[in-house]
């Protein structure tokens, strides 16, 4: 079930990304600005959260 869950996610965002960033365009600067600058920060924060370290992951637990 995990994978599928995960497939469903890759397959929305390769859909769904391109159509944000042209929706974004098409409102002018702001939207531009918003494409180039906080579309990359968000999806930055976004990996760097989903890899951060978790418990059994081969860390040391938090002390």
């Amino acid at each position: 079930m995990a994978f599928l869950a995960a497939l469903a996610v890759v397959t929305g965002l390769i859909v769904g990304l391109p159509l944000l960033i042209v929706g974004l365009a098409l409102l002018g600067p702001a939207g531009w600005i918003a494409a180039a600058v906080v579309l990359p920060l968000a999806t930055l924060a976004v990996i760097l959260w989903l890899g951060r370290a978790r418990t059994g992951d081969g860390e040391p637990p938090p002390s």
